[in-house]
């Protein structure tokens, strides 16, 4: 490749990701939208979950916390973290709910991925296929869980991946009065 034509691609490829970052940064510094916190009110919303069903935070939420944990097949934490989510759910959930919401992917694609798992997840999967629910949650890197008490407040976010320990906080924090 001529050094002339290099040139010209390497100026073309840094403006490109220039033009993109400042768009990305004029749309999120002027957005009216602002990011779920703790200590706001959940957001309602229904979803269909794999298995066909319909899952409502509203109904849920009436009696129990809950955790919802945003995720994609694609993520490796996402996948670690599963196995102890599971695990800490078969421990006993009658006071909360965990919900796994899938970002916008497709039933054959998740199936597949949770054939990969070694052990069959027991919790609710839900389907978020047009993103709704994850753009009101202002989600951002995957995984994210979010806790809401019996209340309907939001008590903790945390992006990235949780261990054994993050899960039983979420679970006591879901679960208090």
């Amino acid at each position: 490749m001529k050094k002339q034509t290099r040139n010209i691609l390497r100026i073309t490829i840094i403006s490109s990701i220039v033009i993109l970052v400042g768009v990305t940064l004029w749309f999120n510094l002027t957005s009216d939208i602002q990011a779920i916190q703790v200590g706001d009110e959940a957001v309602d919303f229904q979803l269909e979950t794999l298995d066909g069903g319909t899952v409502q935070l509203s109904d849920i939420n009436e009696d129990k916390g809950v955790i919802l944990n945003f995720w994609g097949t694609w993520c490796e934490p996402c996948r670690e973290e599963m196995p102890d989510m599971n695990e800490v759910y078969n421990e006993g959930h009658d006071d909360y709910e965990l919900i796994a919401v899938n970002v916008s992917e497709g039933e054959q694609q998740i199936n597949q991925f949770l054939a990969s798992l070694d052990d069959e997840l027991s919790y609710p999967i839900a389907l978020d296929r047009n993103r709704d629910v994850t753009k009101v949650y202002q989600i951002g890197p995957l995984p994210t869980t979010i806790a809401i008490d019996k209340n309907g407040v939001v008590v903790d976010k945390q992006e990235y991946q949780l261990t054994k320990d993050d899960i039983h906080r979420f679970v006591e924090l879901s679960t208090s009065e």
